[in-house]
């Protein structure tokens, strides 16, 4: 911990989901313990996570802005892979040389691969707390244990063949799936999702996210 009196460090995101906004303050508690850090409430910044680099900076310029007008000391630009084929590491690479050079070098991006969904089947216990919702969670788990989330083409699909009844939906089950989500599942399950504690300073992986490291 800081010692007494020294302020802790702000981070900012910046997503362009909004599936993200509302979920991500849900796992915040955790992050903050464990990072020893104070994380901004997520800001949308309404891109198109496929468009060409250019374009995607000049989008999120204004929720980056904002981000540091709120006293953010580092902003996380956050961005689906999705179908794209080139590599979440070297998306997340083009994306940050550009977003540092024209607007601030405290940016840092990360690729959620493929999509926010596959963060959140690398938690299979938030699947087996809500029985009622998900009478099929070992589907979550097969798919996505030992560190395949990412590797899961159509996660979304996944979700809804482990519901009882009805269809997943974006903004109101994420938060509820987050909410019972373990961080240390998802850094074991998901890549990405270890970059993404990397970028925030977490020192397992200071040296990177290929491969998981045991807390």
């Amino acid at each position: 911990m800081k010692p007494k009196g020294e302020l802790m460090r702000k981070v900012g995101v910046v997503t362009e989901g909004e599936s993200e906004v509302r979920g991500l303050p849900m796992i915040y508690p955790q992050l903050e313990q464990r990072l020893d850090l104070q994380i901004l409430r997520p800001i949308r910044a309404a891109v198109d996570p496929l468009a060409p680099v250019a374009v995607l900076a000049r989008g999120a310029r204004t929720g980056i802005q904002m981000a540091f007008a709120r006293g953010a000391q580092l902003v996380v630009f956050l961005v689906d892979r999705e179908m794209t084929q080139t590599a979440a590491s070297v998306r997340a690479a083009e994306i940050e040389a550009k977003l540092r050079s024209d607007i601030d070098d405290r940016i840092r991006v990360v690729v959620k691969d493929r999509s926010f969904e596959n963060w959140l089947i690398a938690s299979p216990e938030s699947f087996r707390a809500q029985k009622a919702r998900y009478a099929r969670p070992e589907r979550i788990e097969k798919s996505a244990v030992p560190d395949k989330a990412d590797k899961v083409v159509d996660p979304c699909a996944l979700i809804n063949s482990a519901m009882a009844k009805g269809q997943y939906d974006k903004t109101g089950d994420a938060p509820k799936i987050l909410a019972s989500a373990d961080i240390s599942s998802m850094a074991a399950n998901s890549r990405s999702f270890r970059r993404f504690l990397a970028v925030l300073g977490d020192p397992l992986f200071s040296t990177g996210s290929r491969r998981f490291k045991a807390s």
